[in-house]
């Protein structure tokens, strides 16, 4: 073959390689496929999560969520929450790591949580997670499934959004402490007696002065006398750190040191400390710092 032909054939054939690795390229960087390494298998089918397709990679030496992340071209927390592995804790060599193909926060469904406790845990509209993940009431979820979770709010183990979740799941929630209607959420509002901006740290119930108020968890009472501006007040502890306040009541019916279950007649509704009316005021204190009990309440 003279050489002009046979240099033509050779530059036909390592531009052919080099456009065969340049397409592989592109690929990996649009699916997310590693550019060396193991060949991830596809699991897709054990977790049926609409759009979404799953691989297993097996972790090396070395690597860590945040390096896998940028590898696959996801967030740290889809890999973190797929993985169930919102702990901090990194992967084991040779150990298992779920790859989704878009990123997100993700969510193991346990016994108990139902769509509208998932969707105001993770900071999302209901409708939202019910389109993503075709789900039309609680009757189509079961203990194991894995919603994704459009633009939702990563939640680590100790966030006290997954805790309430998790007490969900352990059938462990707290219970409405009284009857009536919810009177003032939680957050900034106008003091009724001051008229200035205030955070107000609980739910105001307000059944009607005299109605019973009830114990919305399991614990011990660690207060129960009166306090500057919650009136009569009982607080009780749950452990790990959780209280539940009971204010400005007109009778208290239980003793400092006293075991009380979910559900037992603690005192009544009233009126005392400063108050423009009789109600409950009821707090959540996670480690002193007031929480939303709408994240907590069950029933």
């Amino acid at each position: 073959m003279p050489p002009p032909r046979r240099l033509f054939w050779v530059l036909t054939a390592l531009l052919s390689l080099l456009w065969a690795a340049l397409a592989f390229w592109i690929l990996g960087a649009h699916f997310g496929l590693p550019a060396s390494g193991p060949v991830l298998e596809d699991v897709t089918d054990l977790y049926h999560i609409p759009g979404i397709q799953v691989r297993v990679w097996k972790a090396l030496k070395g690597d860590s969520y945040d390096s896998l992340a940028r590898r696959f071209s996801v967030s740290t927390a889809a890999l973190r929450s797929l993985n169930q592995n919102t702990g901090g804790e990194e992967p084991l060599p040779d150990g298992e790591v779920l790859i989704p193909s878009q990123d997100g926060v993700f969510h193991w469904v346990h016994e108990g949580q139902g769509l509208s406790d998932i969707a105001r845990a993770y900071g999302i509209p209901a409708k939202a997670l019910m389109r993503a993940n075709r789900k039309a009431t609680d009757r189509d979820l079961q203990g194991g499934d894995v919603l994704y979770l459009p633009e939702a709010q990563y939640l680590s183990r100790t966030d006290p959004r997954a805790l309430a979740l998790e007490r969900l799941r352990t059938d462990q929630g707290f219970i409405k402490p009284t009857t009536g209607r919810f009177a003032d959420g939680f957050g900034k509002r106008i003091h009724p007696i001051s008229h200035k901006e205030t955070f107000h740290e609980g739910l105001d119930l307000a059944p009607g002065a005299g109605h019973q108020v009830y114990a919305a968890q399991t614990g011990r009472v660690i207060f129960a006398s009166e306090k500057s501006g919650y009136g009569r007040l009982i607080i009780l502890s749950h452990g790990k750190g959780l209280e539940s306040w009971y204010a400005h009541l007109a009778e208290i019916r239980v003793k400092k040191g006293q075991d009380v279950r979910r559900g037992d007649w603690i005192g009544r509704v009233g009126s005392t400390g400063r108050v423009t009316g009789p109600h409950l005021h009821f707090e959540i204190r996670l480690n002193g710092k007031p929480q939303n009990p709408l994240l907590y309440l069950t029933k």
